[in-house]
């Protein structure tokens, strides 16, 4: 080193450098935060959490599915019958325990995800507060799909049907 050249003190360069490693830590997360909203997926999972016992009218037995949309909680049954109809019952349920309002957004439809399948549309109706059900004659055996879509996010219920 040369005499005009002043020396560093070794705490100042150990700081300097744990200001940088700091700094470019708190950068990597404020550009993760950022790439989370791009990343976000619209659609949730609902997942069947018990069966429904084979009876009149259901003839090949159900599923019962829960879950949440957003902030929605959905609580269903499925419930197919012996010519591969179909019936859906659920009840949508707000943060503060509240029914969904009459006035809600809802669209319902029928896919197969492993299929080349337009979807079928789903007319639902009203049964009470927070409460709807469809139904729909399934066209062929195979992995069914629900697709609830509520504002900003789509539910997800699969389901398999056989013969």
């Amino acid at each position: 080193m040369s005499p005009s050249t002043p020396s560093r003190p070794p705490a100042a360069r150990q700081a300097r450098l744990i200001a940088l490693v700091i700094g470019g830590l708190f950068l990597l997360l404020i550009l993760g935060f950022i790439a989370m909203v791009f990343t976000v997926r619209d659609e949730a999972r609902l997942n069947a959490v018990g069966p429904i016992a084979a009876a009149p009218g259901a003839e090949r037995g159900g599923l019962v599915f829960h879950g949440t949309a957003n902030i929605w909680e959905v609580r269903g049954r499925m419930t197919l019958d012996e010519q591969r109809q179909v019936r859906f019952s659920f009840d949508l349920i707000g943060p503060t325990a509240q029914p969904a309002p009459p006035a809600l957004e809802v669209a319902l439809s029928l896919d197969m995800p492993d299929r080349d399948r337009a979807p079928i549309p789903l007319p639902h109706t009203l049964t009470g507060p927070g409460g709807y059900a469809a139904s729909a004659l399934l066209p062929e055996p195979g992995r069914w799909r629900l697709r609830l879509q509520l504002p900003e996010i789509i539910g997800l219920f699969e389901f398999e049907v056989d013969r």
